[in-house]
């Protein structure tokens, strides 16, 4: 098996065994090596100045513990997949876009408060997901281990661009095996023919990616007024939800239509953010 010159790179807090979970998950699908990142940096307290060589040593400590008990687990998972430990003392943001270049996917956890809530307030994981090179995915700490069987579920609306979030959609459902729900919202009020041509182009679009991936299975709809409903349905048993970057200088989507706010709020599965560049590796 030739590994792919393209790592999957994880951004670990502390004991995080969902987000290393889907990130081995992800390496081994893609053939990848697998890059385990942890940050010691930190914005300064109250008392550092005065904790000095001391207070440095017990971060390294620290740090050093959390990728030991990330490497004893990987190595339980996957001891076949090569895998590079990262302790730097950069902040994680700086730390994971140094990461980011030549990585396929970078992964992210939610800590200790709702994913949701850290991707649209934290300084980490929101800015990743607007300006990282490659797609980021946010996974919420759930009990282990991450449910990798189920469908992979695609929402697209006029605010995005289409064709990086089809390119990893696609990528996902195939290395899964896995259906593709393709979920297209359309603003309140649309009249029925210019739903029909949405609908059409739609059809066309996605005849053009299963050109592409013969044996990916595809589920396309398309929600008018509110989408809460078909939203819940298609993510009952979804292992990841893909949703394309917001454009512009934003809070993380919060111009995004309906639907993928919806989504982005409701969804209990990892959630990758794809930027409109994305066409695979």
């Amino acid at each position: 098996m030739t590994t792919s010159s393209h790592p999957v790179v994880v951004g670990i807090v502390d004991k995080q065994p969902s987000v290393l979970g889907f990130a081995v998950g992800e390496a081994r699908a893609a053939h990848s090596s697998l890059w385990v990142v942890h940050s010691t940096g930190r914005p300064p307290q109250p008392g550092d100045y005065y904790g000095g060589f001391d207070l440095l040593d017990e971060l390294s400590r620290t740090g050093q513990a959390v990728l030991d008990d990330a490497r004893r687990f990987v190595e339980e998972e996957a001891p076949e997949l090569e895998v590079e430990y990262v302790l730097t003392s950069e902040g994680p943001r700086h730390a994971l876009e140094h990461a980011v270049p030549s990585a396929r996917l970078l992964v992210v956890g939610s800590d200790d408060v709702p994913w949701f809530d850290r991707l649209m307030r934290t300084d980490v994981a929101g800015h990743l997901a607007l300006h990282a090179a490659c797609p980021v995915v946010v996974v919420p700490e759930q009990a282990y281990p991450w449910a990798r069987d189920g469908d992979v579920v695609l929402t697209l609306d006029g605010d995005t661009s289409a064709d990086g979030p089809l390119q990893l959609a696609f990528e996902e459902a195939d290395a899964r095996d896995a259906v593709l729900h393709v979920l297209h919202a359309t603003p309140p009020g649309t009249i029925v023919s210019d739903a029909e041509e949405i609908r059409a182009n739609l059809a066309e679009v996605v005849a053009g990616w299963r050109d592409t991936f013969p044996d990916v299975l595809v589920l396309t709809a398309i929600t008018t007024g509110d989408p809460k409903k078909a939203v819940a349905h298609a993510t009952e048993s979804a292992a990841l939800v893909v949703v394309g970057r917001p454009h512009g200088r934003v809070i993380p989507f919060a111009v995004s239509r309906p639907l993928a706010t919806d989504v982005l709020r409701r969804a209990h599965c990892p959630v990758a953010v794809v930027p409109p560049t994305y066409r695979g590796v």
